[in-house]
């Protein structure tokens, strides 16, 4: 198992340059079962990284969105039933969206809503989603968030942040010869797999 998140940890170093410490830090989250923040301007493979993660782990399922203010609850979280309303309840259909995910990535997270973020609190501290009545638990192990830049001193933004336990700063590359890796670097094979089993056992 062990040689396993080694040799996928291996891979992911051969295929995001100058990016060691944030490729440690997902892992370390993943196992730990920890959400990550990636804070860093746009073009440092943030989203490919966490696309490439979520790859790598067989049968998990996953979710990907980018935030703006606009950006609606039912994005995230899927319409509401009209079967329910006849019923005078107030259910979500979330088949295929972020409740019932096992690896999310939210980009520009803190461009949230509140209405989003009252939510996200809930399934970040507790996974568990509010649906009607119900505190629906989800299957969440962990959720990646990334932004360009660190939220403001608005509280719901703080509390979101808080939620965090794992953040990393990343920058453009660097060293010129580094730069000329990334760009001569050919088409990417494929990632070693971890399992559900082996993170659970990790863990």
């Amino acid at each position: 198992m062990r040689a396993r998140f080694a040799a996928l940890g291996d891979a992911l170093r051969a295929r995001f340059v100058e990016r060691d410490a944030l490729i440690d830090a997902a892992l370390c989250a993943l196992v730990c079962g920890q959400h990550l923040l990636i804070i860093g301007p746009p073009g440092t493979a943030k989203s490919q990284l966490a696309t490439a993660l979520c790859e790598a782990l067989e049968g998990a399922t996953g979710f990907q969105w980018l935030l703006t203010r606009f950006t609606t609850p039912e994005e995230l979280f899927g319409p509401i039933s009209l079967k329910g309303l006849e019923e005078d309840r107030y259910v979500r259909l979330t088949a295929g969206k972020l409740p019932t995910a096992q690896i999310v990535f939210l980009d520009e997270v803190f461009k949230a809503s509140s209405a989003i973020l009252n939510a996200l609190l809930t399934v970040l501290n507790e996974r568990r989603f509010h649906n009607d009545a119900r505190a629906e638990p989800v299957p969440l192990i962990t959720l990646i968030g990334a932004s360009n830049e660190l939220p403001d001193e608005d509280d719901e933004l703080q509390a979101l942040y808080d939620r965090f336990l794992v953040r990393v700063m990343v920058d453009y590359v660097e060293a010129d010869y580094r730069f000329v890796k990334l760009l001569t670097l050919g088409e990417p094979g494929p990632l070693p797999m971890v399992t559900l089993a082996d993170l659970a056992a990790a863990g």
